[in-house]
């Protein structure tokens, strides 16, 4: 976990792909490695350790300290979905940012970051406003539901506020907007890109984490509106719906205490009789314990607290 504050700007050193590196059943399989430089996030880092670079988690792998240097693997996954692979010695791209992994219990200035890319977006414009300097960049449409006005985002690991959000769907333009204040502007390598570069972007991991939460609550919260509304039709009905209709001495005794009203139970297709449901006329019962004495043995009392309508699925 990272904060978004970066600690300093680092170099990358070199950038290779080797088909001889030993994994773990001793076979011989390939992959790309990074080797940067840093001074500052190597204070106290180990092998293992997690090291945000330009946004990314990544794991010391090899630590120089008198080089000041340390390197780190890059799989599959990162080169797909990060700018990565397009850093090295011989590249317009060397510096990157840096930052060491958060302390338990630390302050944190920025927000949540986990230094997990989703993806890459595109300088398509940035401007200056007195002291500030203003991006926009473009981004795929299925994560800009993440990206809200004045919301967090990750862009090349720096923890910023969006400021202004444009999404037309899938087949139009989605952006949004930031801005870097006097002080970030000699802190991150953000300044250095120019329109048409990409920064590798993570959301608010917050927003996804609600997103998941509402989605396994909205079906049992659009169930429990279907039952309310059948209950409610059936008051109605029992009720005689706006005073006209009437509940047969037949269809109140088919409706046993603790059973469900059937779905089928129409009393308006029952013979009616001069007998009328009236809700002030009915006894709610107050001790369940007392139902049987308290109940009226008319045969034709709905007695709202002695109807069962919650099936076993709530």
């Amino acid at each position: 976990m990272f904060t978004g504050i970066i600690e300093e700007m680092g170099e990358v050193i070199s950038l290779e792909t080797r088909d001889d590196m030993t994994l773990w059943d001793g076979t011989k399989g390939s992959g790309t490695e990074m080797v940067l430089k840093g001074d500052i996030v190597l204070d106290g880092a180990y092998l293992g350790c997690s090291i945000s670079v330009n946004g990314v988690c990544l794991t010391a792998t090899e630590i120089d300290d008198d080089a000041k240097t340390f390197k780190v693997g890059l799989a599959p996954e990162t080169l797909r979905k990060t700018n990565l692979g397009t850093y090295g010695p011989n590249s317009k791209l060397q510096r990157v940012n840096l930052e060491r992994a958060s302390e338990i219990g630390g302050r944190n200035s920025g927000h949540f970051v986990q230094g997990h890319v989703d993806n890459v977006g595109t300088i398509v414009d940035q401007w200056i406003d007195e002291n500030s300097l203003f991006f926009k960049i473009s981004f795929p449409y299925e994560y800009m539901r993440y990206v809200v006005p004045k919301g967090f985002i990750a862009i090349d690991g720096t923890s910023l506020t969006v400021c202004d959000v444009h999404s037309e769907g899938e087949d139009g333009e989605n952006w949004f907007t930031f801005m870097l204040v006097e002080y970030t502007q000699k802190k991150i390598i953000l300044p250095s890109k120019k329109v048409g570069d990409t920064v590798n972007i993570e959301v608010d991991v917050l927003g996804k984490y609600s997103e998941q939460a509402w989605e396994a609550f909205v079906p049992k919260m659009e169930a429990l509106e279907t039952k309310v509304k059948q209950l409610e039709a059936r008051v109605q009905e029992l009720e005689g719906g706006v005073g006209e209709s009437t509940v047969t001495t037949t269809a109140a005794k088919s409706m046993n205490y603790g059973e469900a009203v059937p779905a089928e139970f129409n009393p308006t297709q029952e013979k009616a009789s001069t007998e009328q449901w009236v809700r002030a006329e009915q006894s709610f019962v107050k001790d369940p314990n007392n139902m049987t004495k308290e109940r009226k043995n008319s045969g034709t009392d709905w007695v709202r607290s002695q109807q069962s309508f919650i099936d076993s699925q709530y």
